[in-house]
C-alpha cells in the first residue's frame, strides 16, 4: 500500500510539472505587464557567440522569469508571505509604517561620482549665463523625509549629508534646499505610499520655498481648488512588490485665477489646453496626468503679458511642480535631457529664458548623464 501511495504521489507530481510545462509553453508571451509598469523579455535569438559568452544562457532565464504562467499572481503570493516574515524589504522596497512603501537606496546605489560631475556643469552653466536667474531644486526621497515611516534599523544611505554637500558645492547659482520645510510638513500627504514621486502636497510647498527664495509672488493654499482626480493610483513601488490593498490619490491644484494658456508639445507637434491628461487616469500609470509624462521639450505660453520666461531642466517631479509655477511667468518651457538633443544655447536665446530652474529627484541627479549636453 505504501508503495502504491508513493507511485501515485509521484504521478501526480510528474502531471503537475508537465502540465506546467505545457501550459507554458502553449501560453502565449505577454508583451508589457501594466502592474509592473515594463516591458517583458522575448525569446531570445540563438547564438554561438551568446553561448559561449554565457549570455544566452542569462537571456534564457530571463525569458523564462518574465513568461512564467500566472507569474503575477506567484509575486502576490510571494510577497504576501515574506510581508509576514522577519525581514525588512521586499524586491528593495521597505514595508513601511502606515502602508507606505519606501525605495532602499544604500550607498552602492548612489553616484557620487556622476553627481560631482552634473555639480560642475551646473557651475559651468551658470557662469556662462550669468545674466540669468538660475535656481537649483534637489528632492529628497520619502525615506529621509519620511524617516518615521521606515522599519527599525532600517539601512539606507546617508542623504541628508549629501544633500548639504551640494549646496557647499553649488558656487554659481541659487541653491534651494527644501529639506527641511518638508520635514516639517512630514506628518502630512506630501509623498505616495506606492510611488517614489512627491505628491501635488509636497510640491506646493516647494512651490512657496522657491517663490520666497526667487522673490516671486505665489498663491496661498486657500487660492487653489483642489481636484481629487484618482483614488486608485497604484505606482512604481507597488509594481516591485505587488501588495493588494495600498492605494494612492492623485490631487491637482488648480488655480482659481489661471490665467488662459496653452501647451505646445515637442517643439509644437501638438498642442492642449491643459496641462492635465484626464484620459492617463484610466491607465495604469495615472501619473501621467501631469503633461501625460515625460516629454523633451514643451512649452506653457501664457496670454497674459509677461516679460519672465522660465526654463525648467528636469525630471518627472518637476510634472506636478509646473502647474503650481506657470502663472507666475509669460512662458514656461521644460526640457528633459533624457530626451532633449537640441542645442541649449539657440533654445534659450530663442525663447527669451529670463530664469531657469534645475528641479531633480535626487537619485535621478545623481545618476543623470544628460547633464553633459549643457557643456
Amino acid at each position: 500500500m505504501k508503495s502504491i501511495h508513493n507511485a501515485i504521489l509521484g504521478i501526480i507530481f510528474i502531471i503537475i510539472i508537465f502540465g506546467i510545462m505545457i501550459a507554458n509553453i502553449i501560453t502565449p508571451d505577454k508583451k508589457f505587464s501594466e502592474n509592473e509598469n515594463r516591458y517583458l523579455s522575448n525569446s531570445p535569438k540563438f547564438s554561438i557567440e551568446k553561448l559561449v559568452s554565457g549570455k544566452y544562457a542569462k537571456d534564457i532565464e530571463k525569458y523564462i522569469d518574465d513568461q512564467f504562467i500566472m507569474r503575477e499572481k506567484w509575486i502576490v503570493a510571494k510577497s504576501n508571505i515574506e510581508q509576514l516574515l522577519p525581514r525588512k524589504d521586499i524586491n528593495g522596497v521597505y514595508l513601511g509604517k502606515d502602508n507606505y512603501l519606501i525605495e532602499k537606496h544604500l550607498d552602492k546605489d548612489f553616484n557620487y561620482t556622476q553627481l560631482d560631475e552634473n555639480i560642475a556643469i551646473i557651475n559651468s552653466f551658470s557662469e556662462e549665463y550669468e545674466h540669468l536667474n538660475i535656481d537649483l531644486m534637489v528632492v529628497p526621497t520619502s525615506g529621509l523625509i519620511l524617516e518615521n515611516k521606515l522599519p527599525w534599523n532600517a539601512p539606507q544611505f546617508d542623504q541628508q549629508k549629501v544633500i548639504d554637500d551640494i549646496g557647499d558645492k553649488i558656487t554659481s547659482s541659487n541653491y534651494i534646499d527644501i529639506t527641511g520645510t518638508l520635514s516639517s510638513h512630514s506628518n502630512e500627504y506630501i509623498y505616495y505610499k506606492t510611488d517614489h514621486h512627491w505628491t501635488s502636497l509636497g510640491a506646493y510647498y516647494a512651490y512657496v520655498d522657491y517663490c520666497k527664495s526667487t522673490g516671486t509672488d505665489y498663491k496661498p493654499y486657500e487660492a487653489w481648488d483642489i481636484e481629487n482626480a484618482a483614488t486608485s493610483f497604484r505606482g512604481t513601488l507597488y509594481s516591485k512588490v505587488l501588495l493588494n490593498g495600498i492605494y494612492d490619490d492623485i490631487g491637482l491644484f488648480k488655480n482659481k485665477q489661471q490665467n488662459p494658456y496653452k501647451v505646445y508639445y515637442n517643439f509644437s507637434k501638438t498642442t492642449s489646453n491643459s496641462v492635465f491628461k484626464y484620459d492617463k487616469i484610466d491607465e495604469k500609470d495615472q501619473y501621467q496626468v501631469f503633461f501625460g509624462g515625460n516629454h523633451g521639450e514643451l512649452k506653457i505660453v501664457n496670454e497674459e503679458k509677461n516679460t519672465k520666461n522660465l526654463l525648467v531642466i528636469k525630471d518627472s517631479y518637476a510634472n506636478c511642480f509646473v502647474p503650481l509655477i506657470m502663472n507666475q511667468f509669460g512662458k514656461v518651457c521644460m526640457i528633459d535631457l533624457r530626451y532633449f538633443n537640441s542645442d541649449i544655447d539657440k533654445y534659450i536665446e530663442e525663447n527669451n529664458i529670463t530664469d531657469v530652474l534645475f528641479l531633480y529627484g535626487i537619485m535621478s541627479f545623481s545618476n543623470d548623464t544628460g547633464f553633459r549636453k549643457l557643456q
